[in-house]
C-alpha cells in the first residue's frame, strides 16, 4: 500500500467539553480563591471556549489564551517547553518573539486516546495553582468523554 491511499482521521476538542472544562477550571479556581480565565483551544490553536470569574485580572484574558494555544501548538504543558529552551538563548528569545506563546506554568494539552486534540490554559493564580486549575478542566473533560462513550 502505498502512503496516497491512507486517510487520516484528526479530532478536535468538542464545544461541549470544552465550556465543561473552562467552567471546571473557574470553579476550581473559585475554591481555591483564586480568580482566573479559563480558554480552551482546538488542535489548531483556535480559541473554541473562554470563561473568566469576575474579579480575575484583565490581562488573565489574553495569558489564558496564550497558555492554552501553547499546549495545543508545542504538544506538551507551557512550563515544560520553558525547561526545555531554558538554557538555549536563541530559542528562547524566538519563543519570546512569537505573539501567542506562553512559557510559564497553567498550560496543559488535551489528550483524547493519545491524540492532542486541543490546550486549555488557566491564568490568574499562582503558577501552581493555574496549573492545578487546568488539570481540573481537564479531568472534567474526561468524566464527560468517558460519560459519552
Amino acid at each position: 500500500m502505498n502512503g496516497d491511499n491512507i486517510c487520516v482521521i484528526r479530532r478536535d476538542v468538542s464545544t461541549k467539553a470544552a465550556h465543561v472544562g473552562v467552567e471546571a477550571a473557574v470553579v476550581h479556581g473559585l475554591k481555591l480563591s483564586a480568580p482566573v480565565a479559563a480558554a480552551v483551544v482546538d488542535r489548531s490553536g483556535r480559541l473554541t471556549a473562554f470563561l473568566r470569574s469576575a474579579d480575575a485580572f484583565l490581562r488573565s484574558t489574553d495569558i489564558a489564551i496564550d497558555k492554552a494555544s501553547t499546549a495545543a501548538g508545542f504538544r506538551m504543558e507551557s512550563g515544560a517547553l520553558y525547561a526545555m529552551v531554558k538554557d538555549n538563548d536563541a530559542v528562547l528569545e524566538g519563543l519570546r518573539s512569537l505573539s501567542g506563546v506562553a512559557l510559564f506554568g497553567g498550560g496543559v494539552p488535551i489528550i483524547f486516546e493519545d491524540e492532542i486534540i486541543g490546550g486549555i490554559g488557566v491564568s490568574g493564580g499562582s503558577e501552581e495553582q493555574d496549573i492545578d486549575c487546568a488539570k481540573a478542566g481537564i479531568a472534567a473533560i474526561q468524566v464527560l468523554a468517558a460519560d459519552e462513550a
